[in-house]
C-alpha cells in the first residue's frame, strides 16, 4: 500500500540526511527531510481517486502525529529511522575513520515528571546516539539529535567536535586555528573572527622574536618585513587580513564572508610558506662587519 512506501521513504532519507548532518553539520546546524516530495511522488503514483484521497487525509491527520522508531532496518507500517555508520574524525586515530552506532535512546517519549505525564508536540523528538571509531574501538562520541517536524538538528556533542588541522599550519599555535573553526562552526562569528586574528598575532610575535608591550600591527609589520623578498609578494599578506579582522571586531560586525575568505587566504599563506620552505625560526640579525684598518689592508703587488 502507498502508506508503507511513504514510510519507507521517508525513513530511507531520514537515515541519509542523518549521514550527512554527522558527517558534514555543526552544533546547531540542521538538515531536511523532503517529506513534501515523497508525498506528492505518492499520490501521483496512485490511479484509484479514492486511494488518492485516502492517502492525501492520512499524509494530513495521521503521518505528523507518527514517531520515528530508532532501529538497524525498517520497520514495516512504522516510520524507521535506521541508524548508518557514519564517516567522523578520530581523536586516537587522528583521521576520519568509519563509526557505528553502538547505543541509542529517543528522549522524547512521553514522560512523567513532578507526578504528572507530560505529552510532549507533534513530530518533536531527541535522539541520544553513541558511535564508535570502528579502527580503534576508542572512547565512543555521543550526539544529541533534535527532531522538529521534518528537521534533524545537531543540538549536542560529547566531547566537542575535534577539528581538522591541515598539516602545514604551525603546531604551536594550531590550538587557536582549531578554536577559531569551532567557534565559527558553532555559530559564534565574533569568537570565531578573535580566535583566527589572535592565531596569526600569536604566530607572528614567535617567529619576530618579539616580546613585551608590542601592538598588534607593529608585530605583522616586522613580520612582513622578515619574509624573503622573492616570496613576500606572491603570499597573501598576514598584516592585510589581520587588519580587516581587526576591523570587524572593532564593529561587532558578525561577517561570516569575512571569516571564510581570510580563513582560506591565511591557509593559503601557510601552505605557500611550506612550499618556499621559509623557516619558523626568529631571525638572527646579521652583525656589522668590523672596519678594516689602513694598516692591515693588503697592499698592491709593485710594479714591474
Amino acid at each position: 500500500m502507498s502508506t508503507q512506501a511513504v514510510l519507507t521513504l521517508l525513513g530511507l532519507q531520514a537515515s541519509q540526511e542523518l549521514k550527512n548532518l554527522l558527517e558534514n553539520k555543526h552544533l546547531y546546524q540542521h538538515v531536511t527531510i523532503n517529506a513534501g516530495e515523497i508525498l506528492k511522488q505518492q499520490i501521483e503514483a496512485e490511479h484509484q481517486a479514492n486511494l488518492k484521497s485516502l492517502l492525501g487525509t492520512w499524509a494530513t491527520k495521521e503521518l505528523p502525529k507518527m514517531r520515528f522508531m530508532l532501529a538497524s532496518q525498517p520497520v514495516k507500517d512504522a516510520l524507521t529511522l535506521a541508524l548508518p555508520n557514519a564517516s567522523l574524525f578520530c581523536r586516537y586515530c587522528q583521521r576520519r575513520e568509519a563509526f557505528a552506532p553502538i547505543w541509542s535512546a529517543d528522549a522524547g517519549s512521553p514522560i512523567v515528571h513532578g507526578g504528572r505525564q507530560i505529552t510532549l508536540p507533534d513530530g518533536f523528538q531527541i535522539f541520544s546516539l553513541v558511535y564508535q571509531c570502528q579502527r580503534c574501538f576508542g572512547r565512543p562520541e555521543g550526539f544529541l539529535v533534535r527532531r522538529e517536524g521534518w528537521i534533524l538538528g545537531l543540538h549536542g556533542r560529547s566531547p566537542i567536535e575535534l577539528v581538522e588541522v591541515p598539516a602545514y599550519v604551525p603546531k604551536a599555535e594550531s590550538w587557536l586555528y582549531r578554536d577559531a573553526v569551532i567557534a565559527f562552526n558553532s555559530g559564534k562569528i565574533l569568537a570565531g573572527l578573535f580566535y583566527l586574528r589572535t592565531f596569526i598575532e600569536q604566530f607572528s610575535r614567535r617567529v619576530t622574536g618579539l616580546t613585551g608591550r608590542v601592538t598588534g600591527d607593529e608585530i605583522l609589520d616586522e613580520y612582513y618585513k622578515a619574509l624573503p623578498s622573492p616570496n613576500k609578494d606572491q603570499m597573501p599578506s598576514l598584516r592585510e587580513w589581520y587588519d580587516k579582522l581587526s576591523e570587524a571586531l572593532h564593529s561587532a560586525t558578525q561577517d561570516i564572508a569575512l571569516f571564510e575568505t581570510a580563513k582560506a587566504q591565511i591557509e593559503k599563506h601557510f601552505d605557500m610558506r611550506r612550499v618556499f620552505k621559509i623557516s619558523e625560526k626568529s631571525p638572527v640579525p646579521e652583525e656589522p662587519k668590523p672596519a678594516i684598518a689602513a694598516s692591515e689592508a693588503p697592499k698592491s703587488p709593485p710594479n714591474g
